[in-house]
């Protein structure tokens, strides 16, 4: 298309702030290639605390509506930046995608496989674009990090990594950002789907498919939740403690645990093993190398995560170094948006499409499928839908 995107923020609570300040430091830098039209939220008080804040630095204030049919009726959009929880996705990208609008959906995507299918047939049957709003991968840090393990080999031949995060820090379910949280069909599973999602994303783009995950998980605290939307008055459902074995088809083995019911000691730690030394994610385990990582090789050599990040940047073309760090971009709730609306302007594919999501929330499915069955699964039965053994009731929830 031609001209600026004329883009609707869908969901202003929660992430949609992280969102917003992408926008902010996209416009800072000079880049115009699209406007915010319009703000959305069932809460209208969200939708107006956004649009002011979008105004302040955009010089224009977007339209406030409570209703996404209004939004999809209203003509104002070419494309939707999709920001409500998990179990209103795929109804809200369906809607905007059949109204024309492009879309970008906030991870997991759909709430189930089947749910995230039904937002690809959408934007197939509307030749509309569908992009997964997905920040940790693109970051500078987190580039450098995957480029030195798949295209430096600063560590050799990959072997296993191990992951975990174990801690006594209950979610504070009172709060309407976690209300839905604790509850499985309007989540579509705990922190393996929620967090879980960056973590299922990054280790494909560093490892590529999964070939089989064995994993058992529990939920260890069942506290109740006051008033949940959708479903009202319920006590939580959904995993707070998890252990896996992920095996990649390239002969990888990542071992992920997780616990926020566990008293005592406290441990978070990522480590990445290859046949010639280690990579340590100095961020949280699972945004996997967002905060950057430490090399320590084979032969004592220490290499920070700076001289990763400065060595990897000298790689790049000025060209490549544009399209990867737009504008100058370094935040990558910033890029992510860029990337989404570069992509509707242009023509081309984002970097994360739809199927991509998909093969990421596919991995985080064939966790809880495993755990559901008892034994381990095959990755590429989850992600046919073969396997739905642990879906199938959230499927019939929503009528899936």
């Amino acid at each position: 298309m031609s001209g600026n995107v004329r883009l609707a923020l869908v969901g202003c609570g929660g992430i949609s702030r992280a969102h917003a300040k992408g926008y902010r430091d996209l416009f800072e830098r000079g880049c115009r290639e699209f406007i915010v039209t319009a703000c959305c939220d069932v809460v209208r008080e969200n939708a107006e605390e956004r649009a002011a804040e979008i105004a302040s630095f955009q010089g224009s204030e977007p339209r406030v509506l409570t209703r996404v049919e209004d939004l999809a009726a209203a003509g104002c959009a070419d494309a939707a930046d999709i920001c409500v929880p998990h179990y209103a996705h795929h109804t809200v990208a369906t809607c905007l995608l059949d109204a024309g609008l492009h879309v970008m959906v906030e991870k997991p995507v759909g709430i189930t496989i089947r749910a995230t299918r039904a937002i690809l047939r959408a934007a197939r049957r509307n030749r509309r674009l569908v992009a997964t709003a997905e920040q940790v991968r693109r970051g500078p840090a987190a580039r450098a990090c995957r480029w030195a393990i798949r295209e430096r080999r600063l560590i050799g031949d990959m072997r296993t990594a191990v992951v975990q995060a174990v801690e006594d820090a209950e979610f504070d379910f009172t709060r309407p950002a976690f209300k839905w949280r604790g509850v499985r069909n309007l989540v579509g599973g705990g922190m393996i789907m929620d967090s879980g999602a960056h973590f299922a994303d990054m280790v494909q783009h560093l490892f590529g498919e999964v070939e089989d995950v064995y994993c058992t998980m529990r939920t260890q605290r069942a506290p109740l939740i006051v008033d949940a939307p959708v479903v009202g008055t319920t006590c939580v459902d959904v995993e707070d403690t998890w252990h896996a074995v992920i095996r990649f088809r390239s002969g990888v083995v990542v071992t992920w645990t997780y616990s926020r019911s566990s008293p005592g000691q406290a441990l978070r730690t990522a480590l990445y093993y290859g046949s010639e030394g280690s990579l340590r994610d100095l961020g949280f385990p699972f945004h996997c190398f967002q905060g950057g990582a430490e090399a320590k090789l084979a032969d004592g050599r220490v290499v920070t995560s700076q001289e990763m990040v400065d060595e990897y940047l000298a790689t790049l073309s000025a060209a490549e170094r544009e399209g990867l760090f737009p504008y100058g971009c370094r935040l990558d709730f910033g890029i992510e948006v860029w990337d989404f609306v570069n992509a509707v302007r242009t023509g081309r594919a984002p970097e994360m499409d739809g199927e991509a999501g998909l093969r990421a929330k596919a991995l985080c499915e064939a966790c809880f499928e495993s755990a559901t069955l008892g034994r381990p699964v095959s990755y590429r039965s989850v992600l046919s839908g073969r396997i739905r053994t642990f879906q199938a009731p959230i499927d019939t929830f929503w009528g899936l």
